[in-house]
């Protein structure tokens, strides 16, 4: 049994290097090699800038519009949910690849504060994404449209997708090119260095720093090409990110396989083993204690180095089987029709 008989579309923000666009790339390359006719399109703002040269590993070639007929499907990533209504007989779905930054979740969280009077001249840029949720993209409307399938890149939005929207969505995951977090490192590992995204929880992550004991070291990625970024996941010893984590964070998994310890806050899909499978001492409760405890917890983790990195084999082995995972999991929407499965029935 096949669901498409006719063209996939995936609709893209052409000409941006993030974690979304590279999974769009990614969907598109992985129906190609199940034998499915699949092209990007580029969102028509979006159209006149170039295509993004580090994925030109995938074969995802692009078409220049949608064609809207019964046969075909669209897939619209989360960013460009607000687009679906002008798609009428081609099949859709929305991937979820990230719920806190949404368009959908940021809207109602802005006209939430916009109708209870807290709107001011500071907040006005809040008013258009308010007036988006009410008429477009609230999820009132996305539970009257049952005809959209759901897709989640994350157990994390598996769940919150099924509470709020009253579906049943699927997993859709990603993958992380692992060859060049794999090579070897130019230099020794410096155990005693702890790097960063300060674009993630970067605010307590200054606090827990000021908490920590001299002997170690900080460097936040940030300002860095590519070459710098793999040569200092490859030189730390722990990675730590105490951010809201909105989907599966791709960084995480880059630092546990260049070899640090990976250390994530339990929010959003860092609360879910199924997404970041490292242990529990491992991860940092959000609350009051937070700073402390992650504090305390790096001079231990440094400590006992060798033995603590050996405790996330099995997140490494994870991030390896990627790919294979994916597969399966295109495969079981767009071939085989099966829909609702989550991360458990690929264990």
């Amino acid at each position: 049994m096949t669901t498409t008989s006719g063209t996939i579309f995936v609709l893209y923000h052409k000409g941006l290097r993030t974690g979304g666009p590279e999974a769009l790339h990614q969907l598109v390359d992985m129906l190609r090699e199940l034998g499915q006719d699949a092209y990007l399109v580029p969102h028509p703002h979006t159209a006149h800038n170039s295509r993004v040269e580090q994925y030109n590993v995938y074969n995802a070639p692009e078409a220049p519009e949608i064609v809207d007929s019964p046969e075909n499907v669209v897939v619209f990533p989360e960013t460009y949910i607000y687009e679906m209504p002008k798609v009428k007989l081609a099949r859709r779905m929305c991937w979820w690849l990230s719920i806190d930054n949404s368009l959908t979740f940021m809207a109602e969280r802005m006209w939430q504060r916009n109708t209870a009077g807290l709107v001011d001249k500071a907040k006005e840029g809040a008013v258009p994404f308010a007036r988006m949720w009410k008429n477009r993209v609230n999820p009132g409307m996305l539970r009257k449209d049952r005809d959209v399938v759901h897709l989640v890149q994350s157990s994390y939005a598996w769940a919150f997708i099924a509470t709020r929207l009253d579906v049943v969505p699927s997993l859709l995951s990603d993958y992380t090119p692992n060859a060049e977090f794999q090579g070897t490192p130019e230099s020794p590992r410096n155990r005693q260095l702890v790097t960063y995204n300060p674009a993630k929880g970067g605010h307590l992550i200054d606090a827990v720093r000021a908490q920590c004991p001299p002997s170690i070291e900080w460097r936040p990625i940030a300002g860095m090409t590519r070459s710098e970024v793999v040569a200092t996941l490859q030189g730390c010893g722990i990675y730590l990110d105490l951010g809201h984590h909105p989907g599966k964070d791709r960084m995480p998994r880059e630092a546990a396989l260049s070899g640090a310890l990976t250390v994530v806050a339990r929010r959003g899909s860092g609360a879910f083993y199924a997404d970041v499978p490292v242990p529990w001492e491992h991860k940092v409760t959000p609350g009051r204690d937070e700073v402390p405890t992650a504090a305390a917890m790096l001079p231990r983790l440094i400590e006992n180095f060798d033995a603590e990195v050996a405790k996330q084999d099995t997140y490494r082995s994870a991030i390896l089987n990627e790919r294979s995972r994916f597969k399966s999991e295109v495969e079981d929407v767009f071939v085989r029709g099966r829909l609702g499965k989550d991360a458990y029935d690929y264990l």
